[in-house]
């Protein structure tokens, strides 16, 4: 003979798992997609920096550059006279 209460405790039960299941799974699911989002965020992050360094990096090597006595097309002589 079979405990009817026993067994809706037990479908019950069954029920409550699967439903912490689904919750479960989803939030990791959205974990998942928000670490995809953030890894594409950090690539971008990273090619814009590459991009900072290499412009520091020509700016830089412009600044120890020697400049010339004079600047090109400076109009010359006395500007006073």
């Amino acid at each position: 003979m079979v405990d009817v209460d026993s067994v809706l405790l037990s479908v019950q039960e069954r029920d409550k798992w699967r439903h912490r299941m689904e919750i479960l799974e989803r939030s990791l699911r959205d974990t998942r997609d928000r670490r995809h989002r953030l890894e594409l965020r950090l690539r971008h992050i990273r090619k814009e920096l590459a991009r900072l360094r290499q412009t520091f990096e020509a700016l830089h090597d412009m600044s120890r550059m020697p400049i010339s006595g004079q600047v090109a097309r400076a109009p010359r002589g006395d500007p006073l006279r």
